[in-house]
């Protein structure tokens, strides 16, 4: 945890904010709970971009690593990103408030809120179709839709957890299974659920049939545990520890072995806390590719690398310095991946969505959308052919089209 007298100034800068309503204690503790084992690195970070929450955006530069291994300086040569005026940018503004996580399956959009509802939205007609309130909800639980279900992380008895199964037509429970203490992060891809289990100095992970709920499969004892990221999709199903970066077989029984190569310094831990190469703070999945961050430390860059996830290649890196007022940053991957490009959403003073290109690494066109943030904060989603922000009162759906880039 970070010290008295940093928390203390960061509760007062955020609560000296006019347009919001953020409760610091209760958003830390969300924070915490959300990320598995978070290290004392990521605290750093997310001390870092809740500072910068009552700082005004300025200037961003990169170093891109190119294919051939050489690094190209950008610093924004182009002039700065066009600004698109809300108004052509917001396609809808949902009444929806207090949003801790969201997901799309097909044309349905799922949002869980802070007092256990949850919500689908009609991607076509952006209206609320259903609100349904699900007890024994896991405090931090992501939603995941998929396999003809939505899935959240429950409170299980004494010593266990559990996975709840919801019928997406009526919002109910339709199955509840039982899980090992530690495992409360589920994930969908490759035609099946994903749960991480993080206990003490070991991590596995299990397989759920999404018919039947079941365990039907499990990697256990995967090195370098706890995990200290996790995520699972069409690209397949990854994990970041301390012994790097790996990637678990469809069968569920076992790791791939997959290598990440190519400029793997891209990747490193710049702390005598971690000793290897490719170890990630963040993992995000979007457009085909695995995006692994691995946060600033001890003053060195930050690092946003795209990897194919068949080869383990990385194809592009992104370098960032640390610099607090920032006009977009990294810092704890508040950022979504699809239709070509990177939304990041800025530090938070401005409430500002800027479109990246995933070739320089830099913006290209933004928006200020507008709204106030809530406690639930520092959230984007690229998802059902549009992007998405929760704000305190609503969720706005921004239009890809309508931004440059």
């Amino acid at each position: 945890m970070m010290d008295d007298t940093r928390f203390e100034q960061l509760r007062t800068a955020l609560q000296t904010e006019s347009d919001r309503r953020i409760d610091v204690h209760q958003a830390w503790d969300r924070f915490q709970r959300r990320r598995p084992q978070a290290s004392r690195q990521r605290r750093r970070l997310m001390a870092a971009v809740a500072t910068a929450a009552v700082v005004i955006a300025v200037s961003v530069s990169a170093a891109v690593v190119r294919l051939d291994g050489g690094v190209s300086s950008h610093s924004g040569g182009t002039g700065p990103a066009a600004v698109t005026p809300a108004r052509a940018a917001v396609a809808a503004r949902i009444p929806v408030a207090d949003v801790t996580s969201m997901t799309a399956d097909g044309t349905d959009v799922w949002a869980l809120t802070g007092s256990d509802e949850l919500i689908r939205i009609d991607a076509r007609t952006n209206a609320v179709t259903l609100r349904a309130h699900v007890a024994g909800v896991a405090n931090g639980s992501p939603v995941v839709a998929g396999g003809g279900a939505v899935w959240l992380d429950g409170a299980g008895p004494a010593g266990h957890a559990r996975l709840l199964k919801i019928d997406p037509a009526t919002g109910a429970i339709s199955a509840q299974t039982t899980l090992p203490a530690g495992c409360d992060q589920a994930a969908y891809g490759l035609d099946h659920v994903w749960v991480l289990c993080n206990a003490a100095s070991t991590v596995k992970v299990l397989r759920v049939d999404p018919a039947t709920g079941q365990v039907d499969a499990q990697t256990g004892g995967l090195p370098g545990g706890p995990a200290i990221t996790f995520v699972a999709g069409s690209e397949g199903v990854w994990l970041g520890t301390n012994a790097g970066l790996l990637q678990v077989d469809p069968s569920g029984t076992q790791l791939t072995g997959l290598k990440v190569t190519g400029s793997p310094k891209y990747l490193s831990i710049y702390s005598a806390d971690y000793i290897g190469s490719l170890a990630v703070m963040e993992l995000a999945l979007g457009d085909g590719a695995v995006w692994a961050l691995n946060g600033n430390v001890s003053g060195q860059p930050e690092h946003l690398a795209e990897i194919n996830p068949a080869t383990g290649r990385i194809t592009v890196a992104f370098a960032y310095p640390e610099v607090a007022d920032t006009s977009n940053d990294f810092w704890d991957l508040n950022a979504a991946f699809g239709q070509g490009s990177i939304w990041m959403l800025a530090p938070l003073g401005s409430n500002e969505i800027v479109r990246i290109s995933t070739t320089s690494g830099n913006p290209v066109s933004r928006v200020y959308p507008g709204g106030s943030c809530s406690q639930y904060c520092s959230q984007v989603y690229d998802i059902a052919g549009a992007v998405w922000e929760p704000t305190a009162q609503q969720i706005i759906r921004i239009n890809p089209a309508a931004m440059p880039g």
